[in-house]
């Protein structure tokens, strides 16, 4: 919302769309329920109309915006792109420029023809499906002291969102291979599924679905190399991360502030410096969503994790910088404390999860070697321009 604010769009977002004041992240049975500060609330906009609100703003300040337009090939001069070139009504049209940006998603047109290579990418797990809903009265009674839902109950993911005219969006992200199952007889399994859960299912049986089930499989996260000799690119064009943890646009919109920064300063070292700057930033998100979306039961730690972090207000306030990008995910719990708590729990007749602290201090340590790595190169880079 900061950087929709910046923009001059983030009071018409609001207008629209119920600030969401009290998070609820649930794991195996144990929840906390984050509050941001007063000013700090969250907002799902539907992406019709954020579009909208962004295509509108970026006109008004200068940008051309040409509808129908299909972009279809580089222009090169030598190894350095100048352009593209683009159909529209069946004419073929030129446009040059000292930096082409490809911003056109996952599966970006403008990445494979400038060679973007992929790196530490994988194959979705699940698939995702989910639908807009009118909610019940009883969404609004004391069953329900939130407006945001992510769930993770043993091998299930799901999720509550509250957008635009008072709706919800309800989801799933099934097994990949139940999810293709689904495909049959789509918004049967969908509503079987969303049933089943016991925070969900009330909704459900209550509401009224205004819309068709969308869904996504087959998906594919990625980094991409997002900058060379004239073109650079953004948001999910060059970074595709799974959407369970809901900070996609938030991301691509940080993404497209330092491309403009990078584009200011001028000069393809900035470019550079901008895609390996994302890097840094980005990994613990995404090896994040990586472990949060794999099939099976979360680390058993995090329901015990969770059940002392909703006593502690100074760690659920962390959890609020966290979602705003303040706090790496990987350093957002105290080990000293963590380890009390698993000590804790083993002797209360859980030893096991002696084993799961020392596998999540692994994986920590992991993300933590991966973006050093990534800083060195950074460093590496800056010092050599």
């Amino acid at each position: 919302m900061d950087l929709l604010d910046e923009l001059g769009v983030g009071d018409a977002v609001r207008s629209g769309s119920p600030p969401a004041s009290a998070l609820r992240f649930e794991v195996d049975g144990s929840h906390v329920i984050v509050e941001p500060p007063p000013g700090r609330h969250e907002c799902c906009p539907r992406r019709h109309r954020l579009d909208r609100l962004l295509q509108e703003k970026a006109i008004e300040s200068g940008a051309e915006f040409l509808d129908k337009t299909r972009v279809g090939e580089l222009v090169w001069d030598g190894d350095r792109v100048v352009g593209v070139r683009a159909t529209r009504d069946g004419q073929t049209l030129e446009f040059r420029g000292t930096v082409t940006i490809g911003a056109d998603g996952r599966r970006s047109t403008v990445a494979p023809l400038a060679g973007a290579e992929e790196y530490l990418a994988y194959d979705s797990p699940r698939g995702m499906y989910w639908a807009y809903w009118e909610p019940p009265a009883v969404w609004r009674g004391p069953d329900y002291p939130y407006d945001f839902l992510l769930r993770f109950d043993n091998n299930d993911r799901r999720v509550i969102f509250s957008t635009d005219n008072g709706e919800l969006l309800l989801g799933t992200l099934p097994p990949l291979d139940v999810a293709r199952r689904w495909r049959s007889d789509l918004e049967t399994e969908y509503v079987a599924d969303l049933s089943a859960d016991p925070q969900i299912g009330p909704l459900v049986r209550g509401g009224r679905m205004t819309g068709k089930v969308i869904g996504t499989v087959n998906e594919r996260f990625f980094f991409r190399r997002s900058a060379g000799p004239g073109w650079a690119l953004v948001g999910d064009a060059g970074h595709h991360k799974d959407p369970i943890l809901g900070w996609g646009i938030s991301e691509a919109l940080d993404g497209a502030k330092r491309l403009a920064a990078a584009i200011t300063a001028g000069g393809d070292e900035a470019l550079h410096r901008c895609w390996i700057a994302r890097d840094v930033e980005s990994l613990p998100r995404f090896r994040l969503a990586q472990e949060r979306g794999a099939l099976g039961r979360l680390n058993p730690l995090f329901p015990v994790v969770l059940s002392k972090a909703s006593k502690m207000p100074s760690l659920l306030q962390r959890m609020v910088q966290e979602i705003e990008f303040g706090v790496n995910p990987y350093e957002l719990l105290p080990v000293p404390k963590v380890a009390l708590w698993t000590l804790q729990a083993a002797v209360k007749g859980r030893p096991r999860l002696l084993l799961d602290f020392v596998a999540q201090g692994k994986q920590a340590s992991a993300v933590a070697s991966e973006v050093k790595q990534r800083r060195r190169l950074l460093e590496t880079t800056s010092s050599e321009t």
